[in-house]
């Protein structure tokens, strides 16, 4: 085999290639905000439906991120608002935050009404808590029911550190990781609520 032949291969290659990753970078392109809607559709959109109520809306469609803060290595960090309107009012807006639970992070989507400043409710997410005990904190509607229609200025931490949330008996960190997510989510949404002109 000459060089001339070898050069001629690797140039072959090189453009096989380079076609290849232009043609996957393209449909990557085209496809991610369907991939996004999709996976927004599966995971959060459940937790939605327990949680907005009286709206006419695609709170799914009628989304918007906003930058709320930078990550470890000094990237931006987005959140998804999800607005629900009725007419074209906005009569509530969700969030997910998220809390330390025993098995992992908590995801916990949050339900706020702007207008007066209350909690609508809360629904957890995402979750590797313990089967039968930890995953009490999406089993057991009293417990999430205990942070709905409450202001923003409510204690939403547990009983036992001097707020008004019951802890699920033998699931206590987990019920800590959904109260600490709400507490977090409240926080963010003050700091951010002028950004979102409500």
């Amino acid at each position: 085999m000459s060089l001339r032949e070898i050069i001629q291969m690797v140039l072959v290659l090189t453009i096989v290639a380079a076609v290849c990753a232009g043609g996957l970078a393209a449909v990557k392109m085209v496809t991610m905000e369907q991939i996004e809607y999709q996976q927004i559709k599966f995971i959060k959109e459940p937790a939605l439906k327990k949680i907005l109520t009286d709206y006419d809306n695609d709170p799914i469609s009628d989304r918007i991120q906003l930058v709320t803060g930078k990550d470890a290595r000094g990237r931006d960090v987005s959140t998804t608002f999800f607005l629900a309107k009725k007419g074209s009012q906005l009569v509530s807006l969700a969030f997910e935050s998220t809390g330390s639970g025993y098995g992992g992070p908590i995801g916990v989507m949050i339900a706020i009404a702007p207008e007066d400043d209350v909690v609508q409710g809360i629904a957890v997410t995402t979750q590797s808590e313990t089967p039968g005990l930890g995953t009490k904190i999406i089993d057991d509607p009293s417990f999430s029911a205990q942070f709905a229609d409450k202001p923003l200025s409510a204690n939403f931490s547990l009983s036992a550190a001097g707020g008004q949330i019951q802890a699920i008996t033998g699931a206590t960190v987990s019920s800590t990781g959904v109260s600490n997510a709400v507490n977090r989510g409240i926080e963010l949404y003050q700091a951010v609520k002028p950004e979102l002109d409500l």
